[in-house]
């Protein structure tokens, strides 16, 4: 037990309190008649409670809401038990006004659970989109790990950025046309490289100074070489690497 309050304090606090009200029906209710019809009920709610209340125990939002909105009813259902076998004289006052305010903090208490229970649902929501984002792709929509695209665009950033450096080195600057050509394929390809399942409209924001057509061409003489390859037609298109 000492484990499971550990990993579920909020848990366990509603099952000892369950408990020690169900344990408090019991003996206030062996003063009644043993033939007592609130008698017999207020002892099968009392062990509902508790029941119900194990079953809180690893459970997902639309089971907690529906054991929840249980133990309410079940509250309530006892504290009116209570409070007719009060007014028949079948118990004291005093009793039953300690048990339903006993009982009306155990409701408030089963309401901050349900709060606790919807925000740490959400929080794991949020570490889920986090973690990945969602890319519309022509018609598709794709998952990305947030991690591997940053990881990805570094790449294709250095790969840009050495491929410049060789070209400054070997006195190929902008001068050279075919060079130039051959720097802007380079970053296509490494583009492609990088993400993978690419469109057209991925690759050109991310190759400066060139065109919509130019990219294109860049594309058509990358297929023809057999270092990628081509999926789909006219804006479905989708590229990836052989």
């Amino acid at each position: 037990m000492n484990e499971i309050a550990q990993k579920n304090p909020d848990f366990i606090d509603i099952y000892n309190k369950s408990h020690r009200l169900a344990a408090a029906v019991f003996m206030i209710s062996t003063l009644m008649e043993e033939d007592q019809e609130l008698r017999t009920k207020a002892k099968k709610l009392a062990l509902e409670l508790v029941s119900a209340s194990v079953n809180l125990k690893d459970i997902n939002s639309l089971d907690a809401k529906s054991i929840i909105s249980s133990l309410e009813k079940n509250s309530l259902e006892l504290m009116s038990i209570l409070d007719i076998a009060s007014i028949a004289g079948l118990i004291s006052k005093m009793n039953a006004s300690i048990l339903r305010e006993e009982f009306q903090s155990f409701i408030l208490e089963l309401g901050k659970f349900t709060e606790k229970f919807e925000i740490n649902k959400n929080v794991s929501i949020r570490g889920i989109f986090a973690e990945s984002i969602v890319v519309n792709a022509g018609s598709n929509l794709e998952r990305i790990n947030a991690g591997s695209l940053q990881k990805a665009n570094e790449t294709n950033k250095n790969a840009s950025k050495n491929i410049a450096e060789n070209s400054k080195g070997n006195g190929t600057g902008n001068g050279n046309g075919h060079k130039r050509k051959d720097l802007r394929k380079n970053m296509v390809l490494e583009f492609i490289k990088g993400h993978g399942n690419v469109s057209i409209k991925d690759i050109v924001p991310n190759i400066n100074g060139c065109s919509e057509k130019t990219v294109q061409r860049e594309l058509i003489s990358l297929i023809k070489e057999g270092k990628i390859k081509k999926m789909g037609e006219r804006r479905w298109s989708r590229y990836s690497p052989i």
